[in-house]
């Protein structure tokens, strides 16, 4: 069962949304949450993933669509190497995917999964067994989102889940109107192949979301 629509009057200035599908099930999860389930515990175990990425604090409208979805990848990744999984590798169709939908959203001002993302992510090419993703708007940063994301349990578990293994990034410069009041909005597609064995077994990190 989806849980209720958050009221558009009772905007917050930061967004984040999450889906989920299990292999080829209908089975979903979708959480909604915002920036302020970030807490001062949360800033204490990021701060064990020390490394930088290039532009990861960049703003959107400042960097190129490319260089910020590169540093996102490369920040999710290092959340999931610094747990001892393997990193995702992005795919260009699941980059089409994501970037489809992120303008889909900002052109028609509504925040939502849509009916049927895993439809989108067959519509470009993308053969899958399993798929996920999270949305977010009102982050400025690829920093900013990934941290975000980290800091919400389920979002935390598609970035941590040890049987993905492609990503893709969709980013905008500008908001869902109603939603966030800063700028940016972003979107990850995750998937497994169906021509791939899970690259991991080990839930051990995303049992332990949020950090």
């Amino acid at each position: 069962m989806l849980p209720p629509m958050r009221s558009r009057r009772r905007l917050s200035r930061l967004a984040i949304a999450i889906l989920t599908v299990i292999s080829t099930s209908a089975l979903a999860i979708v959480p909604a949450a915002t920036a302020s389930t970030s807490g001062a515990r949360h800033r204490v175990r990021r701060a064990r993933v020390a490394a930088s990425c290039k532009n990861e604090n960049a703003v959107v409208g400042r960097a190129s669509p490319r260089a910020l979805r590169m540093a996102v990848v490369c920040l999710i990744n290092q959340q999931r190497t610094s747990r001892h999984l393997p990193p995702l590798r992005a795919s260009l169709l699941l980059d089409r995917s994501a970037q489809k939908w992120t303008n889909a959203m900002v052109a028609s001002d509504v925040f939502s999964h849509g009916t049927n993302f895993a439809a989108r992510i067959s519509a470009v090419g993308y053969v899958w067994r399993s798929a996920g993703e999270n949305i977010a708007t009102g982050f400025q940063t690829p920093r900013s989102v990934v941290n975000a994301w980290m800091a919400s349990t389920g979002h935390c578990q598609n970035i941590l889940n040890p049987t993905y293994g492609n990503v893709g990034t969709g980013v905008s410069n500008r908001a869902v109107r109603g939603w966030a009041s800063g700028a940016g909005t972003w979107t990850q597609d995750f998937a497994l192949s169906m021509f791939k064995s899970p690259p991991s077994a080990n839930w051990g990190p995303a049992d332990h979301c949020p950090y």
